[in-house]
């Protein structure tokens, strides 16, 4: 996943290490910019597709 802000790689690991739930805010590890992530299953795009957006406080 990247980051739409600062375009640096978020892996799924970290989100697991740091117990980050989908739809969920967080900020990014690398940017410290707020954002969330949104998996959206049985799409068109395939079994699943990952979204990453910025929030907006």
């Amino acid at each position: 996943m990247t980051c739409p802000t600062c375009e640096k790689h978020i892996g799924w690991d970290w989100l697991e290490d740091e117990c980050i739930e989908p739809n969920e805010a967080f900020d990014c590890p690398h940017c410290d910019e707020t954002l969330r992530y949104e998996v959206d299953e049985g799409t068109y795009l395939g079994a699943q597709h990952v979204t990453i957006e910025v929030v907006d406080d």
